[in-house]
């Protein structure tokens, strides 16, 4: 069993930084909780897009890569761009599909046979610290 390279490990943790940064402000300035919840909107649909990337950088490595393989790696793009596109009165469920869809994500990573070994596990802990941050949030936008 290989190690996360540390740093893999030190960016995906820095990485953490701006999903957990909202609901702790939200807590702090809760007359500014829009503008947090805003702001963990667009980091989290980027990390989506970056995932989805990922998976697509792996993908290619190959030299006939396989067609659904890149189209699926596609769809996190499209789908953090889509959540984005929602209306503010759609806040709590914008949130919690990027959660959903940061969780599907996740088990495609954890099932996959084509990365290594540590990425998996390195995906389990900030999948739930970004789920977690999510939800978080969607619960102070009571």
């Amino acid at each position: 069993m290989s190690k996360t390279p540390p740093i893999v490990l030190f960016y995906g943790l820095a990485g953490l930084i701006p999903f957990l940064a909202p609901p702790l402000a939200t807590l702090a300035f809760p007359d500014f909780r829009w503008q947090f919840t805003e702001a963990l909107l667009w980091w989290a649909a980027i990390i989506l897009s970056f995932l989805g990337g990922a998976r697509w950088g792996a993908a290619v490595q190959n030299a006939q890569p396989a067609p659904g393989l890149i189209g699926l790696a596609m769809l996190p793009s499209i789908i953090g761009w889509l959540v984005l596109l929602a209306p503010p009165k759609y806040r709590i469920a914008q949130l919690l599909t990027l959660a959903a869809a940061l969780l599907v994500h996740f088990l495609w990573d954890w099932t996959s046979r084509s990365l290594p070994g540590w990425y998996g596990r390195l995906r389990l802990m900030l999948t739930t610290g970004a789920v977690a941050a999510l939800s978080w949030q969607a619960a102070l936008q009571g």
